[in-house]
């Protein structure tokens, strides 16, 4: 099971992050595909450098010698030719490591891609006005200006999660199965909030797809599963609720545009994805 409180604060962004957000060192356009050596032939590219200086000194490429860094990867890749005349790249375990490396490479292909697409394709087209914000400001005011007391437990897989629901509403107290769950926990003092324990939440907390389902309850209530492909599995309990004075819309306009932007932005990507579905054709095995 996560974290209980990690699901606060997520950005939509993040599930497009990852290919994009690697860091590391920059070079200048071009440099990257500079030939810096041939080892009988095969040309050791700057880039080569510093992707091996990344991974094999655990420093930063400016703290190591260029020229013994060009060194190393020559003799690797003499290493690598010597290898490959021996016949060591039939070695099964070698062709284990390769495709396990290429099914990783796929994956992060696919997660640059879909940045990619998400950025240009969807993200692009998704505009909210301050008219917008306004009128949804108007319709969900109660809501907006309303904080939540709320316990959650949450699970990376929804068979666990369906199970705890199951035995929430046959009559185990939420508080038990979310003890039951948490065991492993360290152990909390008396008195102190419990791990599933989120205490009060406002409205602009909240993601977003948690919006409609936590707002539905009622004092002591448990929610249904929410289920998301961006937050996981979770089940709410409503503790309490309270007014928040200070949720006019001029403190919250800004933000209240960019979580209808986030919105639409994730609605857009849901029926980008859909229509690419229904064009493709795919087989589950």
């Amino acid at each position: 099971m996560s974290g209980y409180r990690s699901t606060l604060g997520l950005f939509i962004g993040m599930m497009f992050c990852l290919a994009g957000c690697q860091g590391g060192d920059k070079l200048p356009p071009g440099q990257g595909a500079k030939v810096l050596a041939t080892v009988n032939g095969t040309p050791i590219m700057a880039d080569d450098l510093r992707l091996r200086n990344r991974t094999a000194h655990g420093a930063a490429p400016e703290e190591i010698n260029a020229a013994q860094a060009l060194d190393d990867v020559i003799k690797e890749e003499l290493c690598y030719q010597q290898g490959v005349k021996l016949g060591l790249d039939k070695d099964p375990e070698y062709r284990k490591e390769i495709d396990r490396l290429e099914r990783q490479l796929e994956a992060m292909k696919r997660a640059e891609m879909t940045r990619r697409i998400f950025n240009t394709q969807i993200a692009t087209q998704v505009n909210v006005t301050n008219r917008d914000a306004q009128d949804y400001y108007a319709k969900h005011a109660d809501r907006i200006a309303t904080d939540l007391h709320l316990a959650m437990i949450s699970f990376p897989k929804r068979e666990a999660a369906e199970a705890a629901l199951k035995k929430i509403r046959s009559g185990a107290s939420f508080d038990m199965v979310a003890a039951e769950l948490a065991s492993g926990a360290p152990a909390v003092a008396v008195g102190e909030r419990k791990p599933w324990d989120m205490g009060f939440v406002t409205w602009e907390q909240l993601p977003i797809d948690f919006d409609d389902a936590v707002y539905s309850l009622k004092p002591g209530e448990v929610s249904e599963l929410i289920a998301s492909p961006r937050t996981g599995f979770h089940i709410v309990r409503l503790i309490e609720t309270r007014k928040n004075s200070k949720a006019d819309y001029n403190a919250l306009s800004g933000i209240i545009i960019n979580r209808l932007r986030d919105r639409k932005v994730l609605e857009a990507y849901d029926r980008y994805v859909v229509q690419l579905q229904k064009d493709a054709r795919i087989v589950k095995f």
